[in-house]
């Protein structure tokens, strides 16, 4: 019952993360990333464990979808404890953005780490 909304959800997961690898990339090269000390190291670790995320995400939809198991589950067990389904998909929507958000600020969080310890 919850498997479309879990694979949306995966889905959802990738592109945050794709999103954020992009963003990565792009501070690093185009805004001057390279120029800082702590944004010359951190953003590329940040890219090397979003690149490492998304093979992840990527084996695990073309494989086992472990991914999708989990987050049926978790909705599953959301949807029992609020004894509502809409309720479930609103928290788990709402997880899904706050998680993605939070991936793309990394990149430019670190980028203004950088600028501040130039």
């Amino acid at each position: 019952m919850n498997d479309r909304s879990a694979k949306i959800g995966v889905w959802a997961y990738l592109l945050f993360t794709l999103a954020s690898f992009a963003l990565a990339l792009y501070l690093l090269l185009a805004e001057g990333g390279y120029r800082y000390n702590v944004s010359l190291v951190a953003l590329p670790v940040w890219m090397g464990y979003t690149a490492f995320n998304t093979i992840k995400s990527v084996s695990d939809l073309i494989g086992a979808q472990n991914r999708t198991a989990n987050f049926t589950r978790m909705l599953a067990r959301w949807e029992d404890t609020f004894e509502s389904r809409g309720k479930a998909l609103a928290l788990f929507t709402f997880m899904t953005l706050v998680v993605g958000l939070i991936k793309l600020a990394v990149p430019i969080l670190l980028l203004q780490l950088g600028q501040a310890f130039a």
